[in-house]
């Protein structure tokens, strides 16, 4: 049957069916390899861009701990912060009495919002240093950014010492 053919034509029809069967082994097997390595990649490439993510993430959780001990918590409304101040201050020291505390004053920009605080408490010189100590090491709902130590005269006839004490909070606005 093939010796009617030359090496020529005997060759071509080689060349012919190996096409075919090259074509037809690449639709079959080698095409879903293709694809299936192509998609190891792209699952690797994301696998490694949650890793990097999820690294990112801790660091976010220790800096956004790190703000919240330099801060004040995140979370806490106003009116809690307010709270907690006049609590804390009755409980640190028992010979110390509130003398005014100050409406909350909130400053808006558009990245935060800045609640400060003021509380006034009267006593003697250790006791308001040791108030002032408590709450800048051991009150955690907001920062104490300054203080002021003066004396008030009370009825024209004594001396009282105050402790002007001023807290803020920052809130992120995004």
């Amino acid at each position: 049957m093939f010796e009617n053919y030359s090496y020529k034509q005997k060759c071509g029809a080689l060349v012919v069916v190996f096409i075919m069967l090259s074509v037809t082994a690449y639709k079959r097997s080698f095409s879903s390899l293709f694809q299936v390595i192509k998609e190891y990649r792209e699952l690797s490439s994301r696998v490694e861009d949650i890793n990097k993510k999820a690294k990112n993430a801790d660091e976010l959780r220790k800096e956004i701990a790190y703000l919240d001990a330099m801060l004040g918590k995140e979370g806490v409304t106003k009116e809690m912060v307010q709270q907690g101040m006049v609590d804390f201050a009755t409980r640190s020291q028992p010979g110390v009495s509130i003398h005014e505390l100050a409406p909350i004053h909130s400053f808006t920009d558009e990245n935060y919002t800045v609640f400060t605080n003021q509380l006034d408490v009267v006593g003697n010189t250790n006791q308001l240093l040791k108030m002032a100590y408590d709450f800048e090491k051991q009150y955690d709902y907001s920062r104490m950014v300054g203080i002021k130590l003066f004396t008030a005269k009370k009825n024209n006839k004594e001396e009282v010492l105050h402790l002007k004490m001023i807290f803020q909070n920052y809130e992120n606005n995004k």
